[in-house]
């Protein structure tokens, strides 16, 4: 997903990110970051000619005040410009002025800016923001500051101790530049005289690239109060984050931040940052971590991708820092966040973390939901010490590797954690674990696990599970009452590449995550998909399945220590330990069936196990009788899944696929028949598939068979449209 030049980055953001309507009902939104998102304005509500309009796109009146316009080649500072005729040339004529209420500042598309900045001073007014945004039709007005600085920080755009203001629709960039100093994209600071309660600071559709600063203070776009344990705090209320690229960028992409975390006679560790929309924006191939929420209250973070966060930029400057950790998107001292519908894509490990998703220390009662990751290097999610009640719900990971410990990274200390309806699909050739220890309570209900590598699940008592569908490797190692050990019956495993082809995730009809989860007590709005919870009973997994129920027919896992309604004949059939065995090799056709003549078009599902080396055995359907019926086997002999059809007393092999058979091994066989068509699968993958020729064994009941060989049969389903 990283990419290696401009065009590429805004080729991302127009094919990964998701579009951005009016939200579906049921998406789940703090009331406070709702607020926030109210009366938006784009980066300029400009025409081709450059007229500014007063309604912006919310159909909120906007108070007339002055436009001044400015062009990079055919202005004049001495010019009026306050018309596109008479245009200022440079943004040192913009720095000069202060501003007010309804005031704009339009750059000449295609215009280039170079060895300049805007420092911009005034403040605009409730219903009357300051606009500043581009004007003409062509590429984004470009701002190049390149080495310039104010009191030894350099930067493209600063809003320092204002209010009021929407800006958007720029370029901004340095490139690589000798001295070692803090940079920034876009920097809003509070500090100084003039500190203190800022509100409305909206930043849009603005491209921010190859900007190299020299610590965590810097980067893309930049929201940080400053200040000593003397001087006035500094906060915001209505911040809007939105639609921006940010790429090849030196310390982190996006951020806030606040000293109050340093100074201890400041008071707003938790809410600097109120109404707080982070939304829409691609940030790709960062120094640092790629979007942090610091001292938020209530922020929404949403529909934003990040991919190579952590020491993935270009440059070879001496002076970056040497980073030990990142994240892709986080929060730190933050409470009652909504992180949702965002993807995270290539997060690097350094020396730790390296996960797409952290409940850093001091979060409280947050929510990651609706969310993709693939590829991240440290797993999927790591919770640190002095956090508590967080959920982790509706998400879905696949292949995030284990080299933290594995898809969870839970530190000493660590607080309450719900972890529900998630899927986490891991390949083979990983070894971390699947869930990680913690000391806190940590509850796992309605997850599907597909493990192909061969990590272990937590068993410490502090970590619980329930209702969960395990596959795989070590599927049996958790104790969950209420655990399924079978494949999900996913579309396409392993199959997705972002948010719009999650769909693989999603369970096809007859999964036995369908109907089967457990309600739990807030569980959202919606699953991943937007479908309304819940539909029927909770399904487990990020898909609440709202296909027709398919109606079981029988479910026999003879946990009652007996083989009631089954009918047997050849060999020596029992129960023992909860599964039906027949354990004499000498009967040539070992049968046993059960279920009813008139049974037509349904699916027959079943865990069978070899039970000596070239045995074989499988599940018979349309039973008729002795003489006439299907079977779908698995042969150790010739390590094959064979489908077999006996009309009139002879059997004849129709299908047959290679499948590497181990006797002792638990596999999973399922047989779909509708109509004259029979559909096999193995482990939940499809295997073969055949019609008949002509019309032949329309009904019957379902069984087990096999020739000359021991077997053991637990979990067997039946199930009908």
């Amino acid at each position: 997903m990283g990419l290696p030049n401009a065009s590429a980055v805004l080729a991302l953001a127009a094919v990964l990110l998701l579009p951005q309507p009016a939200h579906a009902t049921g998406t789940v939104r703090s009331a406070s970051a709702v607020a926030g998102a109210a009366g938006t304005v784009h980066g300029a509500d400009v025409d081709a000619a450059g007229t500014v309009h007063g309604v912006n796109a919310a159909g909120t009146v906007r108070a007339a005040g002055t436009t001044y316009y400015v062009d990079a080649t055919g202005g004049s500072d001495g010019a009026a410009g306050t018309s596109s005729s008479a245009a200022w040339k440079t943004l040192g004529k913009v720095n000069a002025q202060t501003f007010g209420p309804g005031d704009s500042i339009l750059l000449k598309s295609g215009g280039v800016w170079t060895g300049q900045y805007l420092d911009l001073h005034g403040s605009g007014a409730a219903g009357a923001p300051i606009v500043l945004g581009q004007y003409g039709t062509g590429a984004k007005p470009r701002i190049d500051f390149a080495d310039t600085a104010v009191d030894g920080e350099g930067f493209g755009v600063r809003l320092k101790n204002v209010s009021y203001w929407e800006i958007g629709g720029l370029e901004i960039t340095s490139g690589q530049q000798p001295t070692d100093r803090r940079r920034s994209g876009v920097l809003v600071v509070g500090e100084g005289s003039g500190a203190g309660n800022f509100t409305h600071i909206h930043v849009k559709n603005t491209y921010v690239h190859d900007v190299f600063g020299t610590d965590r203070r810097t980067g893309g776009i930049n929201f940080h109060a400053r200040g000593t344990s003397t001087g006035p705090e500094s906060t915001w209320t209505d911040v809007l984050i939105e639609g921006n690229t940010v790429d090849n960028v030196a310390d982190t992409g996006i951020q806030t931040m606040t000293d109050a975390l340093l100074n201890t006679t400041w008071a707003h560790d938790f809410d600097a940052f109120k109404n707080l929309v982070i939304r829409g924006n691609t940030v790709t191939r960062i120094h640092r971590d790629g979007i942090l929420v610091r001292s938020g209250r209530a922020p929404l973070v949403e529909y934003n991708t990040t991919d190579r966060i952590g020491e993935s930029t270009t440059s070879t400057l001496p002076y970056l820092d040497d980073i030990a950790v990142v994240a892709a998107q986080w929060m730190y001292a933050t409470t009652d966040a909504v992180f949702q519908f965002n993807q995270a894509f290539r997060t690097r490990r350094l020396d730790g973390d390296g996960q797409p998703w952290d409940f850093d220390q001091m979060v409280y009662r947050s929510v990651y939901q609706y969310n993709y990751s693939q590829d991240n290097e440290g797993g999927t999610l790591l919770v640190m010490d002095q956090t508590d009640d967080n959920v982790f719900r509706y998400n879905i990971s696949q292949n995030d590797l284990d080299r933290s410990v594995g898809v969870f990274h839970l530190v000493s200390g660590s607080g309450d954690l719900k972890v529900h309806n998630n899927v986490f699909y891991r390949s083979a050739g990983q070894t971390g674990q699947m869930t990680g220890t913690s000391t806190g309570q940590v509850a796992y209900t309605n997850n599907i696990f597909v493990n192909q590598g061969s990590g272990a699940y937590s068993i410490s008592g502090s970590v619980t599970y329930d209702h969960n569908l395990y596959s795989g490797t070590n599927a049996s190692q958790p104790n969950d009452p209420n655990k399924i050990i079978a494949s999900p019956q996913f579309v396409a495993a392993g199959g997705a590449s972002g948010l719009a082809s999650a769909g693989a995730y999603k369970l096809q009809p007859g999964s036995p995550g369908i109907d089967s989860g457990v309600a739990v007590s807030s569980p959202g709005a919606q699953d991943f998909f937007g479908t309304a919870l819940y539909q029927g009973s909770p399904d487990r997994g990020a898909h609440e399945s709202a296909a027709a129920p398919v109606t079981t027919l029988l479910s026999d896992d003879f946990g009652d220590g007996d083989a009631a309604g089954w009918t047997s004949g050849g060999g020596s059939w029992s129960v023992a330990n909860g599964a039906y065995s027949q354990t004499s090799t000498a009967a040539a056709e070992s049968l046993a069936v059960t279920g009813s003549a008139t049974w037509t078009d349904y699916t027959v599902q079943g865990r069978v196990r070899l039970d000596n080396a070239s045995a074989n055995a499988g599940l018979v359907f349309r039973y008729a009788d002795a003489a006439n019926f299907y079977l779908f086997r698995l042969n150790d002999g010739t390590d094959t899944a064979d489908l077999y059809r006996k009309v009139g007393g002879t059997l004849t092999q129709v299908a047959g696929v290679s499948v590497p058979i181990t006797p002792g091994a638990f596999r999973t066989l399922k047989a779909t028949v509708s109509g004259s068509t029979v559909t096999g699968f193995v482990d939940g993958n499809q295997v073969l598939t055949w019609t008949a020729p002509a019309a032949e064994l329309t009904a019957g009941k379902i069984g087990l068979r096999m020739h000359s060989s021991t077997a053991t049969f637990d979990d067997l389903r039946v199930t009908a449209p």
